[in-house]
């Protein structure tokens, strides 16, 4: 999938799936950072740090590793060959912006939670309930991201991210239920068709009064399988982000020339397998390239179309003063010739002129009649 060309939900979610497929290698070093974050925590309470800092090594530490799983999922996503070691040391420096977004974040959402509290009113809470999703969440839904991928500052990514949820309010609002509805649904679904079958068909396998190692079997597979639903739709947002953030921007890239040939309207060549044909560049001959037409290739400028036509039209095109200039000469005009040149040539072509001219005067010493030398 291209994500620099416009792409609905469903693809987008599609394509998370095989984004966290693609992605297994990174998703494990991930995990074990994690693990290795509750290591320090326990050595920290064994050397009876105090519980303060503990607590901030924690969240300094989630908002680190956050970092860092939208970093790997982006650079898989955009496949711009940044290896785990570099997201891991490249998630440093926007850590400490994250810390400031979260801040600012967690001081508005104290403050709404605040009036909501002192209003002891359902009617005003749900009314922030409803500001906080779709006017909190909704819109800075982004700023984690253009911190962490696009390495923006604090500020200037809550405005990037309203401007651009703003202009595709509609697909954050999809993406935000989708990414928040799928996986309880997915979950609750399986659990109750488990509920339901267990004891009907496997009741000799599943010991219903005690904990036996089926049971911690189907509980390592329910918990494998709903850290896959989370790394989704985490992989879900991230795609969304990048779609829309190219779309934002849709001018910044050149598309890849397509070629379809005439009688096979099915075989792009650059868009559906991204192969191109082995001879290409090389010399073919004529009846290699029958049918062939180009359906795709336009690079996109800021220069306008019209100004450029007039330029071509002023630099390849002879002037009529030009024309007149060589009219009398047997040669053919270029536009290499500039003015400089063509009074070098005029200069050259009266000298010649005039010193053929002196040639073919007569010699006036030897008009007279000539003279007998006497003995």
């Amino acid at each position: 999938m291209d994500l620099r060309e416009k792409q609905n939900l469903f693809q987008l979610l599609l394509e998370s799936f095989r984004l966290v497929n693609r992605s297994m290698g990174a998703i494990v070093a991930y995990l074990f950072a994690s693990v290795l974050g509750g290591v320090l925590q326990i050595a920290f309470e064994w050397l009876g740090l105090p519980r303060f800092f503990i607590s901030i090594f924690n969240g300094l530490y989630s908002l680190y590793l956050g970092v860092v799983l939208w970093r790997l999922l982006a650079a898989k996503a955009e496949k711009s060959g940044e290896s785990i070691s570099n997201s891991f040391s490249a998630a440093i420096f926007p850590s400490v912006y994250m810390l400031v977004f979260s801040i600012i974040a967690g001081v508005v959402l104290a403050g709404l939670v605040i009036v909501a509290a002192l209003s002891r009113s359902l009617w005003v809470m749900g009314a922030l309930a409803v500001i906080i999703f779709f006017f909190g969440i909704a819109r800075l839904i982004f700023a984690p991201l253009a911190i962490a991928v696009r390495e923006q500052g604090p500020v200037a990514a809550i405005t990037y991210s309203w401007d651009l949820t703003g202009k595709n309010y509609p697909a954050v609002i999809g993406m935000l239920l989708i990414s928040s509805l799928l996986p309880p649904l997915v979950m609750g679904g399986i659990g109750y068709a488990l509920y339901v079958n267990i004891p009907l068909h496997f009741a000799d396998s599943f010991n219903l009064a005690a904990l036996t190692p089926p049971w911690y079997v189907l509980g390592a597979l329910l918990g494998l399988f709903f850290m896959f639903l989370w790394f989704s739709m985490t992989a879900f947002i991230v795609l969304v982000f990048l779609n829309r953030d190219y779309g934002d921007n849709r001018d910044s890239f050149v598309p890849l020339p397509e070629a379809r040939l005439a009688n096979q309207p099915t075989q792009v060549f650059g868009a559906d397998n991204n192969v191109l044909p082995a001879n290409l560049g090389m010399p073919v001959r004529p009846e290699e390239v029958q049918g062939l037409s180009i359906v795709k290739a336009s690079v996109k400028t800021s220069t306008d179309s019209d100004s450029a036509q007039e330029h071509l039209d002023q630099v390849y095109q002879q002037k009529k003063e030009d024309l007149i200039q060589y009219e009398e000469e047997d040669r053919m005009p270029t536009i290499l010739f500039d003015d400089d040149m063509a009074r070098q040539i005029e200069e050259n072509r009266q000298m010649w002129t005039v010193k053929k001219k002196e040639e073919e005067k007569p010699n006036e010493d030897n008009d007279g009649q000539t003279i007998k030398m006497s003995k």
